[in-house]
């Protein structure tokens, strides 16, 4: 029988089917979550691509050009360039805000509206995990992505603008590599700074997801609202509303320089200083921003815990 030993020792082996390494850590996982968000989500992606269509549109059918009867030197011309870039990439940002509230306000609770949460629940995945790939989501692929929308379709306006001028034989046809690196450049720093900004906001609406039952958006209003009259009639201030304005819209006050000294009003030197003086990074030597991210990481920490126990069973 020894001698037979060696050869069932290889016919179980080749009967045996080969172990299968474990992927090391959770990436597989979190890729799968994260296109879960974008699959039940599809705003996230639809919207942004939407508004670029539109404005693609609107200059190819419209006539869209920049201004330049104030732009006589060739800084004033690139700051018009520069200003058309940026309000060119406005209705992205604008966007931007807007579905990124209604996701974070709507992910954790419709999954228990649609009792979904239940499957999920019973799939081998942490509520951890779950929930920050939410916040990976909310906080840096969707503004990353349109931010990228954002440049190359502000790029194909520029381009679109640059051949209709050649086309009509303009005076005002202009393009500066430049003038477009550094606006992207500012755009990019600007996201970065009002995603970490309004952390503890959209962390708060996280919070409010996975915790309300029901009228979540009303549950985001409704205390700031009791706090502040209750705050009127009891001590006759205002330090909510001031907090909520501080927090909803300051976060360049300290990273944006005027346009020109002393508040000169001179339009040819408005647009001459307009993108020497914007500088958004001292914005992160905010304190408050950093206090933010720090509110929103607890904030965070309480909407998995919620999580692990409320599934509206």
């Amino acid at each position: 029988m020894n001698n037979l030993d060696p050869l069932l020792d290889a016919q179980d082996a080749d009967a045996a089917p080969a172990a299968v390494p474990a992927p090391a850590g959770h990436p597989p996982v979190l890729r799968t979550l994260i296109r879960r968000e974008f699959w039940e989500h599809r705003s996230l992606w639809i919207a942004p691509l939407c508004v670029a269509i539109a404005l693609l549109v609107i200059a190819i059918i419209g006539k869209v050009s920049f201004d330049s009867s104030l732009a006589t030197l060739p800084e004033q011309r690139r700051a018009v360039f520069g200003m058309s870039m940026a309000y060119w990439a406005l209705p992205q940002f604008v966007t931007l805000g807007i579905i990124t509230w209604m996701y974070a306000g709507d992910c954790l609770y419709t999954e228990r509206k649609d009792r979904s949460i239940l499957f999920w629940k019973s799939m081998p995945v942490s509520d951890t995990l779950t929930v920050l790939s939410k916040v990976l989501v909310v906080m840096v692929i969707v503004p990353l992505g349109i931010y990228a929308v954002s440049a190359l379709t502000t790029l194909l306006l520029s381009g679109i603008t640059l051949i209709r001028a050649w086309q009509d034989h303009a005076g005002d046809a202009f393009w500066d590599l430049g003038t477009w690196l550094r606006i992207q450049g500012i755009s990019l720093v600007a996201v970065v700074a009002g995603v970490l900004w309004f952390s503890p906001i959209t962390a708060f609406l996280l919070l409010l997801s996975a915790w309300a039952r029901r009228s979540v958006q009303l549950w985001v209003f409704l205390p700031p609202l009791i706090l502040m009259m209750l705050e009127q009639v009891a001590l006759g201030t205002h330090h909510v509303l001031n907090i909520l304005e501080y927090r909803l819209g300051s976060v360049f006050t300290h990273g944006l320089a005027a346009p020109g000294p002393d508040g000169a009003a001179d339009p040819h030197l408005t647009l001459n200083l307009l993108f020497v003086n914007v500088d958004p990074l001292p914005a992160f030597a905010n304190v408050d921003m950093w206090l933010g991210v720090g509110v929103a990481a607890l904030l965070i920490v309480a909407t998995i815990r919620i999580r692990q126990y409320r599934d509206d069973t």
